[in-house]
């Protein structure tokens, strides 16, 4: 649910991934990491190359995706 949100909020940015952070009483915490697909520089990685694909968070593409999904 967080990565959704952060990728609704910022939709020139893409979701890499995140991991849980702290909670209390009623809320958890989570550290989502965006990258920006259209960097020269990610543009020039290729392990970071695939990542031009819009909507992995929608899709279920990162790790937290996979886990609710049960691969």
């Amino acid at each position: 649910m967080a990565e959704e949100r952060a990728a609704r909020k910022y939709p020139n940015l893409e979701v890499l991934n995140s991991y849980w952070v702290d909670s209390d009483g009623k809320n958890e915490y989570f550290e989502v990491i965006m990258i920006d697909p259209h960097h020269p520089v990610i543009k020039s990685d290729p392990q970071l190359s695939q990542i031009k694909a819009r909507g992995r968070v929608f899709r279920g593409l990162t790790s937290a995706g996979r886990k609710s999904r049960g691969l």
